[in-house]
């Protein structure tokens, strides 16, 4: 049996025997192929041997003509089998991959390793993140002061970008959750109060607990959830774009160019948006109030006006301050740990939140401790 450019000799078992007559190049390659289609068509052919020994020339192309014939007989359960090659030929065929099985790769292996050693890399990995975290600050803090002598270095163009981004756009979330928190504790608060006509004092209860504790809190998280996920995510795709690298290369300082307008962005935003969700908090509070505890607004304001004092207001504001700067770090941290894989900003960006949360919990554990020894 003769098919043009292959010769073709039918054996015992399903065998063919093919002993090709030209080369293995470009310009034969579409005849090699119409022949080949024509030899897998035949019934009962179980293997196929190609003797190559009068092939002395195999270009690239001819090599992917000898792979797509792998592929298909793989496909249709025929072995393909190589023989006689001459050296030249056999080592180009090697270095193209032709002549390599795959190789079944390993299945992952199902052993945990033993406790000690989990607890161990836990250990630490915690260790060398709070070490960069610090070392993180050091530089943010260092960098502060050139900013502080040269005021136009803060970028007011950006600082004023990023408080947009911070502030305004994230009042609606602050006035809703602050508004439904007020209502809730007041709702709390009068099943236990009216009961002994103390009705009045839903007022007192909200707005302590607003402005020394639920109002800075309730923000910061907000700020962890939108401005830190942000400042991480942003500066983690110029990390994997490589953006960071050339700001780098043409001389920026990357802790004054990217991390100082977000840290100054939010550190004015928190405050403010804490002001605001007090008033919501409150406002929920009087709704509360007037619907279902017979107050007037007028009088629960009074009551609010007589309890609050400078110093439950200021502790609030210090605290929301270093919640907003804690968030603003943590976001630019994260971000600037960001490897160049797109999973990896998606790790980071969740890390990002996680990490505030923490840190703003834990924060206002030092700061609750701080304001008792010094009786806020």
């Amino acid at each position: 049996m003769s098919a043009d450019v292959l010769t073709v000799e039918r054996l015992e078992g399903g065998v063919m025997r093919c002993t090709p007559s030209a080369p293995f190049v470009l310009s034969t390659s579409r005849r090699y192929h119409e022949a080949f289609t024509r030899l897998v068509a035949t019934p009962g052919l179980r293997t196929i041997v190609l003797e190559m020994a009068p092939v002395s020339t195999v270009d690239s192309a001819g090599a992917a003509v000898l792979k797509t014939w792998q592929k298909e007989c793989g496909a249709r359960g025929i072995n393909l089998e190589l023989s006689q090659a001459a050296p030249q030929v056999e080592a180009f065929l090697r270095f193209a991959g032709f002549f390599e099985k795959p190789t079944a790769r390993p299945a992952p292996s199902k052993k945990r390793s033993p406790l000690p050693e989990r607890l161990g890399v836990a250990a630490v990995r915690l260790w060398n993140d709070t070490r960069d975290l610090i070392q993180f600050i050091g530089g943010v803090t260092v960098a502060v002061g050139p900013c502080c002598f040269n005021p136009k270095r803060f970028r007011p163009r950006e600082i004023l970008y990023y408080i947009q981004q911070s502030g305004p756009e994230a009042v609606p979330i602050v006035f809703l959750v602050s508004f439904l928190m007020g209502l809730i504790m007041a709702f709390q608060a009068a099943v236990q109060l009216r009961q002994f006509g103390a009705n009045i004092f839903v007022a007192d209860l909200v707005s302590l607990a607003l402005t020394r504790e639920l109002g800075p809190l309730m923000t910061a998280i907000i700020l962890a959830g939108r401005s830190a996920a942000a400042f991480a995510a942003e500066i983690g795709t110029m990390k994997v774009n490589e953006e960071v690298d050339a700001l780098t290369v043409m001389g920026f300082e990357i802790t004054e160019f990217l991390v100082m307008p977000k840290v100054v962005a939010l550190a004015v935003s928190g405050p403010l948006l804490t002001v605001f969700a007090n008033a919501s908090g409150i406002l929920g509070g009087i709704v509360v109030g007037v619907l279902s505890l017979d107050l007037t607004p007028a009088s629960f304001i009074l009551e609010v006006w007589q309890i609050l004092t400078v110093g439950d207001v200021a502790g609030g504001l210090v605290k929301s301050l270093a919640f907003a700067v804690v968030v603003a770090l943590v976001g630019c941290f994260r971000g600037l740990q960001t490897e160049r894989t797109a999973d990896s900003v998606g790790r980071m960006t969740t890390s990002a939140v996680v990490t505030s949360i923490f840190l703003i919990i834990l924060t206002d554990a030092v700061f609750t401790i701080i304001f008792h020894v010094f009786s806020w």
